[in-house]
């Protein structure tokens, strides 16, 4: 039997009841657990997003039934999951988590003992074997077992706060405002910012509403909040995380936003010359002109988080960064994660006695060019789904949207409350970049609008 699923290194999606139901989650369980055999240990976790927790059980079944045993970490972010893997002593994590631009689409994370993504071929060779069902039974005397790990979130929170100088951030009496878009964070927010003696003004931390309809991302509506909560709260800077907390979307103490480029180049000044940073292609100009001012050593690499993850590993980088508001910091975990990025801003910040805007101001101008697309009506997702389907590997998913390349430019594709917002490096070609993009969404809108 053929799984129609979507497959993506690391990743294995469809829609929950649909083309991924606990059937086919449990064929792939078990079709895992063969491969890693009998006896192995596997750590699991979801979002609280209720068809997550229907497929990680059924998911669990499977490998049990192939004499895994399981650690489950119930709702527990991806960085938790990959911090415990290593120390656990697993030979795999599995986190299941809301689709990035599907309704009612789940996806499948599986890292390895590393805690790197699985590369598409092993994807494919677990996905292959659970369709036609070349799957190895444990005897009924050697079925695995489930173990709950209660304290995963205490464990996660006691190795962040002294990842950083905790005196130097309690001094200060920040406060932030962050935005838990209904994920798993919210197990861990209120007790690690109470650790390093951060005010925490929190939204959406608590289950998704009943029936509702969420995202990975947060909603465009969402990031309007946080702005505006960071400019009326007094707060020292705002913070946006996806649905498992693996991207964060940093905002100043004015509630802008901001770019990737400027999360990165941000901590390069602080980290110590000869520091190697590994960052994806589509990043702009800006953090290279960065990297040389502080004397870090920059490798750009074309490809996914897992050749990211791969590439850092031989070179032996401390830092990975995409352009997708992701950043792992490899003395930690090889997990891109929102939260701990936030905690190292607040404690650069801390240090420097600088608020976020005058750290902005550090960094070589920024010059780039906009325009607009009107959504009218049309279904954001929808639309951003449908250009990352036509244009495949030329489109890299951020945390408001996608980064798209034309030619040797990139473009971001941005969404907004009423529309989207194209924002691209002012460089030669630039003028026609934008035009091209901006006819696509409104081709895909005009699409969508007479579907």
């Amino acid at each position: 039997m053929k799984l129609e699923l979507e497959l993506e290194d690391g990743r294995v999606g469809g829609i929950a009841n649909q083309t991924l139901t606990p059937d086919v989650a449990a064929m792939l369980g078990s079709a895992l657990g063969t491969l890693l055999g009998e006896g192995a240990i596997v750590v699991t976790a979801r979002d609280n997003y209720p068809p997550s927790r229907m497929l990680k059980r059924a998911f669990s079944a499977g490998l049990m039934s192939a004499g895994v045993t399981v650690i489950d970490f119930h709702a527990a972010t991806t960085p938790e999951l990959v911090f415990a893997i290593k120390r656990l002593g697993a030979k795999a994590g599995i986190q299941f988590t809301v689709s990035s631009l599907e309704r009612n689409g789940v996806s499948i994370k599986i890292f390895d003992a590393q805690g790197v993504p699985y590369s598409l071929e092993r994807v494919e060779d677990v996905v292959e074997r659970a369709g036609t069902g070349r799957v190895v039974r444990s005897l009924p005397t050697s079925i695995g077992w489930v173990t709950y790990a209660e304290y995963i979130h205490d464990i996660y929170t006691a190795a962040a706060v002294n990842y950083v100088d905790v005196h130097a951030i309690a001094a200060k009496r920040f406060r932030v405002v962050c935005d838990a878009n209904f994920g798993s964070s919210s197990e861990i927010l209120p007790n690690l910012l109470a650790e390093v003696g951060v005010e925490g003004v929190l939204l959406n931390a608590h289950r998704p509403p009943l029936r509702g309809s969420i995202s990975h991302m947060p909603s465009p509506r969402s990031l309007s909040t946080v702005r505006e909560m960071v400019k009326a709260s007094g707060a020292t800077l705002g913070a946006a995380l996806c649905a498992d907390a693996t991207r964060a979307l940093l905002f100043d103490e004015n509630g802008q936003p901001l770019l990737s480029e400027e999360v990165l180049g941000i901590l390069l000044l602080g980290v110590p010359a000869g520091t190697r940073v590994v960052t994806s292609e589509a990043m702009m100009s800006v953090v290279d002109k960065v990297a040389e001012k502080v004397g870090a050593k920059l490798v750009r690499v074309r490809g996914s988080a897992y050749d990211l993850t791969r590439t850092a590993r031989r070179t032996g980088s401390h830092i990975v960064a995409t352009c997708g508001h992701e950043v792992a910091f490899m003395d930690f975990s090889a997990s891109p994660d929102g939260v701990l990025t936030l905690l190292k801003v607040v404690e650069l910040m801390a240090k420097r006695g600088e608020p976020l805007s005058s750290l902005r101001s550090e960094l070589p101008e920024l010059q780039l060019e906009r325009a607009s697309v009107r959504l009218d009506g049309a279904d954001y997702l929808k639309v951003l789904s449908e250009l990352k389907l036509r244009k495949g590997a030329d489109a890299v998913l951020t945390l408001t949207g996608l980064r798209v390349r034309v030619g040797a430019l990139w473009v971001d594709v941005e969404v907004l409350p009423h529309g989207i917002e194209l924002v691209a490096e002012a460089t030669e070609g630039v003028d026609e970049a934008l035009r091209e993009i901006a006819e696509s969404v409104r081709g895909i809108v005009r699409e969508q609008r007479g579907a």
